[in-house]
């Protein structure tokens, strides 16, 4: 009976453990972390970072210089493509289809309007990490 117990209190705490692991980031996501610029005026530049072990996409929620604005949102990379949570107390992401390397960890081109959501602007930028 005891051999029974512990096996059972042994098989518990392993999968326990193996429940609990967090997923890691993908090379994708980690290469995106940093400081990414368009331009040199503000809004545009773009914060990739790792934060309390979650991805986040920190950017300028206004674009008025006199009152500074910003949202911090979670994104991850899903079969190769980047995918934003629009809002923090939503679970879903939403695939940003615009978002394309052009230098795997330097540069990339993403659409205005995927990236922020309340303009109607379908200009496509070149972001470069600096």
């Amino acid at each position: 009976m005891k051999l029974k117990a512990a096996g059972f209190i042994v098989l518990a705490s392993a999968l326990l453990f193996a429940g609990c692991k967090k997923d890691k980031a993908s090379a994708d996501e980690i290469a995106l972390y940093g400081t990414w610029i368009k331009g040199n005026n503000y809004g545009d530049t773009l914060w990739f970072m790792n934060k309390n072990g979650k991805n986040i996409l920190r950017m300028a929620e206004t674009f008025n210089i006199a009152m500074l604005v910003y949202a911090e949102k979670e994104y991850r990379f899903r079969k190769g493509m980047l995918e934003i949570k629009q809002y923090s107390t939503s679970d879903e992401y939403f695939p940003i289809t615009s978002f394309t390397w052009t230098d795997r960890g330097r540069e990339f081109t993403i659409t205005n309007s995927q990236l922020y959501i309340f303009l109607s602007s379908i200009i496509t930028y070149t972001y470069r990490k600096i």
